[in-house]
């Protein structure tokens, strides 16, 4: 006996809340990868500045 069923899928259709809630949660990500990667950026910058420093002092 074999069934065949009719099964047609319903595309979601995504409402305002849904839209919020995905583009808060992507804007989230993103910010956080941008603090990591500004970290890093200030943490190397603070490392050359204390270098230059260093040779600077070090000459006079």
């Amino acid at each position: 006996m074999s069934e065949q069923s009719s099964h047609k899928h319903h595309h979601h259709h995504e409402d305002y809340a849904s839209r919020f809630k995905r583009r808060s949660l992507l804007s989230i990500a993103i910010r956080r990868k941008a603090e990591k990667y500004l970290k890093i950026v200030l943490f190397i910058l603070s490392v050359i500045m204390i270098a230059l420093v260093a040779v600077v002092y070090s000459m006079g």
